[in-house]
């Protein structure tokens, strides 16, 4: 193994990955998530990811809100680090193609079209290639054919993953499950599928945004179909139905992840996207009982 990329698992500063000494330190985008162990505002959660800024590592960040950046500009100075942020500059998008081109003195692609799909991606590829870029300044050798091949060939279940079957309607995967990862699913699900009746088969674990996701969902979704997750923390299909305004979207319960995907590609005609949202446990759980193909 020559590299390893390697993220934290919750927030940053009391996260297991800060025994290592890295070649350099990313933080790619911040938002309201795990607000019960990481803090309910923006700064309090930059300041836990903060944690992994080290003294004399390069640190890069993502598209962060205004606040969040100012924490780590802050956090950069104190630990005597070079901060680094995506220039806008280097990249020209081209969301209706997926197509990015990149420009920099370190790096220059054009014409690449990520594997992952959604503008979002486009950012998160162009946060991509100013870490490759500055890897390569530090002087480690990394091809500019590995790459656009890692760049084209990527594959990452659950992240808007198109799943398709002769007759039948097409299904869409993905994991997002606060209200700006859905937002920008949202965005993907029109620009890709323009006009698509569009059901939704969802479950949602608890302390979790829930009437913005669906305030989000509502902009695509032509109905909602609630199943319990197979996990403790699940919120129940009955307590769900209850407490969000689903601004006159049809919504039906079922008791299991099974039971609402079978009975909505029964409903559904080939023209449909079926949407499989809103949690690692519900994709996870898809997957282990229809595949991958």
């Amino acid at each position: 193994m020559e590299i390893a990329v390697i993220e934290t698992g919750l927030g940053g500063r009391l996260d297991a990955t800060n025994v290592l000494t890295p070649a350099l330190t990313i933080v790619t985008d911040i938002s309201f998530d795990h607000m019960e162990i990481l803090g309910s505002t923006l700064t309090r959660i930059a300041r836990e990811k903060a944690g992994i800024i080290k003294p004399g590592v390069p640190h890069l960040i993502g598209f962060l809100p205004p606040a969040a950046e100012r924490v780590m500009r802050t956090y950069s100075r104190r630990r005597h680090t070079d901060l680094h942020s995506v220039h806008l500059k280097r990249s020209t998008f081209y969301p209706s193609r997926f197509m990015l081109d990149f420009i920099s003195k370190d790096l220059t692609l054009k014409h690449l079209h990520p594997a992952l799909l959604g503008e979002h991606q486009l950012k998160n590829a162009t946060l991509a290639l100013e870490a490759l870029a500055l890897l390569r300044r530090k002087g480690i050798k990394i091809s500019v054919k590995a790459i656009r091949d890692g760049m084209t060939n990527t594959f990452w279940p659950g992240r808007f993953q198109i799943i398709t079957r002769p007759g039948k309607p097409t299904v869409v995967l993905d994991v997002c499950h606060n209200a700006s990862g859905v937002a920008a699913f949202v965005r993907t699900c029109r620009m890709r599928f323009p006009g698509r009746r569009m059901p939704v088969v969802i479950g949602v674990v608890r302390k979790k945004e829930h009437q913005e996701m669906f305030d989000a969902f509502s902009q695509v979704a032509s109905e909602y179909n609630l199943t319990p997750l197979k996990t403790h923390r699940s919120v129940s299909p009955r307590e769900l139905q209850r407490t969000i305004d689903w601004k006159g979207i049809p919504v039906r319960r079922f008791g299991s992840v099974r039971s609402a995907c079978d009975t909505v590609v029964k409903r559904a005609s080939a023209d449909d996207i079926i949407l499989v949202v809103g949690s690692h446990y519900l994709v996870g759980e898809y997957l282990k009982t229809y595949g991958w193909s």
